[in-house]
């Protein structure tokens, strides 16, 4: 989520001046809880449509972001017209406006049993015995909150990364809306510790790994270098446990289906730790390009991907720039 949403132009400003930067968070969660407040009184799929509209209505118009989307869409598709390419972000801001009018509905999408399909692609030890843990990777594509509430329907009892907002008062009303997720939520900060401890005691570990991680591995990603976090492979060979990519796909409105792929595993088992953990990771990027390109407007790529060398002059800098910072 954008440091400011509504003082956007004052970010400079706001970043040196306390008051300021709480008067513009204030003013942001006062935007933020009213459209979700109303999302909240409406049914669950028209409030998802009511969100879709919101966000190419509301979306475009935050250039600067608009900016990194359209950036990181012409690297993945770079086949695609200027007008093509313009169309493809206006659809991608409807479907993220659905992911936040959805925030409410959370613990609807989990207890109706017909918005939830899961798809076991090749069954582990997990799925029958939930005390052996795996780790859980998935990407930002439709509505990414829900792989929890598959895992809540599978028992699997789990801790999740997440990488909360600047804006501490935003934080507060997602993890509220998040507890209907039935999953421990863990911050970024000292998350290879948490989710060690977390698979000692018979969870299993679960996070979001597209975006760009400064501090980790360069692994390609739609053909470019992409610094990238190789942590959850490291655990999966660590603790002799699956590293599972998992695939959310909206199906219509509010309705979704889970993929539980096959686990990824190391195609040369002879190289050391690390080169395993780099072609495991090599490996999940490659079913998340083949997803994206499936399902082109529901990857929520609203923060720089790759190097900023690699994108425009009209990317994204400052604090909210950087993505989930958790690495290996």
């Amino acid at each position: 989520m954008a440091e400011f949403i509504v003082g956007n132009p004052l970010r400079k400003w706001a970043r040196d001046h306390r008051l300021l930067r709480e008067a513009l968070w204030r003013l942001d969660f006062v935007l933020v809880w009213s459209i979700t407040r109303l999302a909240r009184l409406l049914p669950v799929d028209t409030a998802s449509r009511f969100g879709d509209r919101l966000g190419r209505w509301i979306g475009p118009k935050l250039k600067r972001k608009t900016a990194i989307y359209r950036a990181n869409l012409a690297i993945a598709f770079p086949q695609l017209s200027e007008t093509e390419l313009d169309d493809l972000v206006t659809r991608s801001w409807g479907r993220s406006g659905r992911v936040m009018a959805e925030y409410p509905h959370l613990a609807t999408i989990l207890a109706e049993d017909d918005r939830l399909q899961i798809d076991i692609r090749e069954p582990i030890e997990t799925y029958e015995n939930p005390a052996r843990p795996c780790v859980i990777v998935t990407a930002h594509q439709s509505n990414w909150e829900v792989v929890c509430s598959a895992m809540a329907k599978l028992n699997i009892p789990n801790a999740s990364l997440y990488s909360p907002p600047t804006n501490p008062l935003l934080d507060r009303m997602l993890l509220a809306s998040r507890e209907a997720l039935n999953c421990e939520l863990l911050p970024a900060e000292n998350s290879a510790r948490l989710l060690m401890r977390a698979l000692k005691q018979g969870r299993t570990a679960a996070m979001v790994m597209d975006r760009r991680v400064d501090e980790g591995k360069p692994v390609q990603f739609f053909g470019l270098d992409k610094p990238s976090t190789i942590m959850p492979a490291k655990l999966a060979l660590k603790f002799h446990c699956d590293l599972v990519p998992v695939q959310v796909e909206r199906l219509q409105d509010a309705h979704y289906r889970v993929t539980f792929h096959p686990p990824v595993r190391p195609r040369n088992a002879n190289a050391d730790e690390t080169d395993q953990a780099i072609d495991m990771i090599q490996q999940v990027h490659l079913q998340f390009e083949n997803w994206i390109r499936e399902q082109p407007e529901d990857w929520f790529c609203s923060k720089r991907i790759w190097p900023k060398r690699k994108l425009s002059k009209t990317e994204e800098r400052g604090p909210d720039a950087d993505t989930d910072s958790y690495a290996a």
